[in-house]
């Protein structure tokens, strides 16, 4: 498992995070106090992204397939460059095309970034090295959000924005220096003399996995919880704003991300040892438990800072089996594919969680919490179907 891509990879990942997850942390912030907008202005924000990140994934998983890993993950990066500058203007058409572009490198960076982490590591460490990537942005984003609390509160948006935008293209530099590259899988049923174009915008190839029943499933799996993860990473940092102020926001994002750090490696080694599959079903009904506690505990900031780092670990856990799960459901070939077609399932339920909290906290506090419960409920009974069929098939052999 440790080799050096695989090393590389984490690092990579974990610099990424350090200077890209405090920026989409305190955007919501940053669009109310600087920009003067409401919340729904800073959740239809961050959704252009997420939205522009799932499409492009799916260019970005045949891209990874058919062009390999490396160049993927490179071309993500450079997303990471440019998400710091939309703390240095107040000019909507700027924030808008940094917005659009980061999206954009979003869906590349992750089909590169998973497709590589599964072909770089054996199968049967798949969980532990998924868990250790995971943290490693985990960990970064934690890093980065206490630092930036710091900044931001001491100084202003701008200086932090500047520093992520020099120290992400420093990253760029050494990633493509150092990074190895991963031998590709040929799809010996596709000629080999297509169009780039026509090879890049596959949907043939992404509506045959749709076809597949674990396929279907597992993309139910990705979007039912990210609409619960939507809506958190919405209101969390809005609500404990407006009770506690920026720097305790700040230390909230760094505390919920350590904590999830450690249900990563957790939930990596019991997939190893255990199962996924038995993994995500406990993970949903944990997470489950905790959105409906959100609906009866918003108004205290210790309840609402407890519930939302507990939810934060076991959302990030449950995120843990998703590359085994890929790994499981598709051939070495399509792996890129089975990433992208995930993180567009990934992508739809944040958005979808994002907007609708935005519109529903206008409502009620508690409506969005409610309906995000609702949505995972239906991913614990695909969770089980999944588990119980796995039961079945084992008793029968």
């Amino acid at each position: 498992m440790w080799t050096r891509g695989f090393i590389a990879l984490c690092l990579i990942v974990f610099v990424v995070g350090l200077i890209s997850g405090p920026v989409h942390w305190f955007l919501p912030v940053y669009v109310e106090t600087v920009l003067g907008e409401n919340v729904l202005i800073a959740s239809l924000l961050r959704a252009l992204p997420i939205g522009l990140g799932g499409i492009t994934a799916l260019i970005g998983g045949t891209f990874s397939d058919r062009f390999g890993r490396k160049p993927t993950l490179l071309i993500g990066m450079t997303g990471a460059i440019v998400i710091g500058s939309l703390f240095t203007t107040q000019l909507p058409l700027f924030l808008w095309g940094i917005l659009c572009y980061e999206g954009i490198a979003f869906g590349f960076k992750t089909a590169g970034g998973q497709s590589y982490l599964i072909s770089a590591v054996p199968p049967n460490c798949l969980g532990s090295a998924s868990a250790l990537y995971f943290v490693s942005s985990t960990v970064g984003s934690a890093l980065g959000s206490a630092i930036a609390g710091e900044t931001i509160s001491r100084i202003n948006y701008t200086v932090f924005g500047i520093s992520a935008v020099l120290f992400s293209s420093v990253l760029f530099i050494v990633a493509w220096l150092l990074l190895p590259r991963i031998r590709r899988h040929i799809d010996n049923t596709t000629t080999q003399q297509e169009s780039i174009w026509k090879s890049t915008l596959n949907v043939g190839k992404y509506l045959n996995l749709c076809r597949r029943t674990n396929i279907r499933m597992l993309i139910g799996l990705r979007v039912f919880p990210t609409y619960y993860w939507g809506s958190v990473n919405l209101l969390l940092p809005h609500l404990i704003s407006n009770i506690a102020g920026d720097k305790a926001t700040g230390y909230y994002g760094a505390v919920s991300l350590l904590f999830a750090f450690t249900c990563q490696l957790i939930s990596g080694k019991i997939c190893d040892v255990f199962g996924h599959r038995i993994t995500a079903l406990v993970t949903n009904v944990f997470v489950t438990v905790l959105a409906f506690g959100l609906v009866f505990f918003h108004n205290s900031i210790f309840t609402l800072q407890l519930f939302g780092i507990l939810g934060a670990g076991a959302a990030w856990a449950l995120s843990t089996t998703i590359p085994r799960f890929i790994n499981e459901f598709t051939e070495p070939h399509e792996k890129g594919h089975g990433v992208g077609i995930t993180h567009l399932a990934w992508s739809t339920g944040f958005l979808l969680g994002y907007v609708a909290s935005g519109f529903l906290i206008n409502i009620a506090t508690h409506l969005p919490f409610i309906v995000a419960g609702f949505f995972l409920i239906c991913s614990t009974s695909i969770a089980y179907k999944l588990w119980q069929t796995k039961k079945l098939r084992e008793e029968h052999l």
